[in-house]
């Protein structure tokens, strides 16, 4: 669901969130008997911190889909397999269930890393960058020069340096994909289960 809603809107129910008198985390803090609760969004220490949070949050649905997803298309037939050979459930996670999700895991880590650079909404609402710029990441640092310092051929050529990490980021995962399906179909499909192994 945090997924599908606009980011704007996650950080304005976040920010009500982490406010440092009413909020209702500082208020649980506070119960539980942390008598100065840090200002979340207010401190260049806990800023960043709290724009993780966030994030965290904003992007663990959609990463929990594309996980069951994977984890749907593990063949039972292997699993029970695998159990009749007399793996323990520890070399069955370990030989089956994870090198056949471990495409998911690269990808969802390259799209996340993707995402981070590209995080400007949340941040954009919550902090505009600061304290002290404490929260300010790329794609906000262009925003700034080009709309708030009109400095339009900086903002440009830091744009164009985020495109080549980017790309250079997508480069290498679709180079590690290509590399980890020759590595699983060239095991003939059995993804080098053999319980002497182990």
């Amino acid at each position: 669901m945090p997924y599908i809603t606009s980011g704007v809107a996650v950080a304005f129910v976040w920010m009500l969130l982490f406010q440092p008198k009413q909020g209702p985390i500082n208020g649980f803090l506070r119960s539980v008997g942390i008598e100065h609760p840090p200002g979340w969004l207010s401190t260049t220490t806990s800023s960043m911190y709290a724009i993780d949070i966030i994030w965290v949050w904003f992007l663990l649905g959609y990463n929990m889909i594309i996980y069951l997803a994977a984890l749907q298309e593990v063949s039972s037939e292997l699993l029970e397999a695998a159990k009749i050979d007399g793996a323990r459930p520890t070399q069955i996670l370990r030989k089956i269930i994870w090198p056949l999700v471990s495409p998911t895991t690269f990808l969802l880590l390259i799209t996340g890393l993707i995402m981070t650079i590209k995080t400007f909404g949340i941040i954009q609402a919550t902090t505009q960058g600061g304290p002290g710029n404490s929260t300010t990441i790329l794609s906000l640092y262009v925003y700034q020069n080009a709309f708030r310092y009109y400095d339009m051929g900086y903002a440009a050529t830091i744009s164009w340096a985020l495109f080549a990490i980017i790309l250079l980021i997508t480069l290498l995962q679709w180079l590690g994909q290509k590399k980890m399906g020759a590595l699983l179909s060239g095991q003939g499909g059995h993804l080098g289960w053999s319980l002497n192994a182990v």
